[in-house]
């Protein structure tokens, strides 16, 4: 059976039996174009890969941000000054990206928060003390 034509019979057959085992109401909507019937592998659903959470805008401009933690005079200011924003995963991960901090991908908002400081703050704090 590898006939195009035999096999859309076939299939048009079984569409037929299954659409006369429908409820009224879910036969209704078919028709209405409410609902859709739909092709699903004979293993089940693929998983649907999740989209990338996008990060919400932050609530100062970046540049504000670097500015604020270059002239705090300790890291843990800095580390509580970004606490006080209260950013969340997403952002403080797209911040850190702004800044140039790697960060490891499954760092928590602690992590993040700690990286932040020390590439923007501790550094500073650490080559002044050297120097």
């Amino acid at each position: 059976m590898t006939d195009p034509a035999d096999l859309a019979y076939e299939v048009l057959q079984r569409v037929a039996a299954f659409v006369k085992t429908l409820p009224a109401d879910q036969l209704a909507d078919l028709a209405s174009g409410a609902a859709k019937l739909e092709l699903v592998p004979k293993g089940g659903r693929p998983a649907k890969k999740a989209a990338p959470a996008k990060a919400a805008a932050l609530s100062r401009p970046v540049g504000e941000i670097e500015s604020t933690l270059a002239q705090l005079a300790t890291l843990p200011a800095a580390t509580q000054y970004l606490g006080d924003l209260r950013l969340t995963v997403p952002q403080l991960r797209e911040l850190a990206k702004v800044l140039g901090v790697a960060l490891p991908a499954k760092a928590t908002k602690v992590a993040i928060t700690e990286a932040i400081a020390q590439a923007t703050a501790g550094r500073r704090l650490d080559s002044a003390a050297l120097s």
